[in-house]
């Protein structure tokens, strides 16, 4: 290794996601209500479509389990497909580089299946989910028991869903880097990228999540008191006209808050990335590619493991928009990866 490498710094992080936002906010925000759109639309039609060959509560034959079972993991292996076009259009933006709305479909037109292959390797991981709480539930658990005993159905499924959600993020937080070093590196394969990305995450992942956060602070905050108001503010009849259009207007508000903190969130993990990966540059200098000799020189962010080399131990500099955080052994981790999967 070069070099020791420094935790990205928040306060440069979040001076370079100011700069993203200015002019490309509603660009990245309809990218992400799309994506989100789409998502819908294939697992309502998927669930359906699995579901119709339910129509007692049990299989009708077993080609109508190993049917529905294929649908499902078909829209898993879509949605992360269109999660990899979502990053096409959000990253180049972060780089100060154009991008269209259409790249959104990016993933599908990969003639290496690269990007499917890497779509396939989470979608296993979404399954594996759901089969770990699928056997968790079946076990005669005390608290399983309580849950179910003590809540309705709607209140159990919603429980449900929020466990799969987070074991689905515990699972695949230290993979947040595959789609984005797929981008970067056009020798990456699914392997390399996993194991490339849990290297420059697996250690540092509360720093990671809390900058995502900390990216949507306000935004999040105002989805929070929303909610709170919308839950204590009466509505249908026992509310009056000016109270159910307050609600109303709370909940437009709520979801513009909503997609524009999954908007700074998308942007802020493209940022931590690109931060680490030595290619991010304040908006108007031109690209470094990891590696290469102008990458190395005056790096503010990698300590050397000798400080007697050259270099300033402390890693001080003048300003945001003053450095450019680069780490040059981006490389030197990708080759450590193993070969790619052709």
């Amino acid at each position: 290794m070069a070099g020791t490498l420094r935790k990205p710094s928040y306060k440069y992080m979040h001076v370079i996601l100011n700069q993203c936002v200015r002019g490309r906010m509603p660009q990245a925000m309809f990218a992400v209500f799309l994506h989100s759109l789409m998502r819908a639309v294939i697992f309502i039609a998927g669930v359906s479509l699995a579901f119709s060959f339910f129509p007692s509560g049990k299989a009708s034959s077993p080609f109508a389990v190993v049917f529905a079972a294929f649908v499902l993991i078909a829209g898993f292996l879509l949605v992360e497909i269109l999660t990899y076009g979502l990053y096409g259009i959000i990253a180049p933006l972060v780089r100060n580089k154009a991008s269209s709305i259409k790249d959104i479909f990016c993933g599908f037109r990969d003639k290496s299946r690269r990007v499917v292959k890497d779509a396939l390797a989470f979608t296993v991981i979404n399954v594996a989910a759901m089969l770990i709480l699928g056997i968790l539930a079946s076990l005669p658990l005390r608290s399983v028991r309580f849950l179910s005993e003590s809540l309705d159905e709607t209140s159990f499924l919603i429980v449900a869903a929020l466990a799969y959600i987070l074991l689905v993020a515990l699972l695949t937080l230290p993979f947040a880097f595959s789609y984005l070093i797929l981008m970067t590196k056009s020798d990456a394969g699914v392997w390399q990228s996993f194991v490339l990305s849990w290297k420059m995450l697996i250690r540092q992942i509360p720093h990671f999540v809390g900058f995502v956060i900390y990216a949507g602070g306000k935004d999040i905050a105002m989805v929070v008191v929303i909610q709170l108001l919308l839950f204590v503010l009466p509505r249908g009849e026992g509310g009056s006209s000016s109270m159910q259009l307050l609600a109303t207007l709370a909940s437009f508000i709520g979801v513009l808050a909503e997609y524009r903190a999954l908007t700074r969130g998308y942007m802020a993990v493209c940022i931590y990335f690109y931060g680490e990966a030595g290619i991010l540059r304040p908006h108007g200098d031109p690209d470094v590619v990891p590696g290469t000799p102008e990458a190395v020189p005056g790096n503010p962010d990698v300590v050397p493991d000798n400080p007697e080399a050259g270099g300033d131990e402390s890693g001080g500099t003048d300003g945001p928009a003053a450095v450019t955080p680069q780490i040059p052994e981006a490389e030197d981790r990708a080759g450590e990866a193993g070969g790619t999967d052709e």
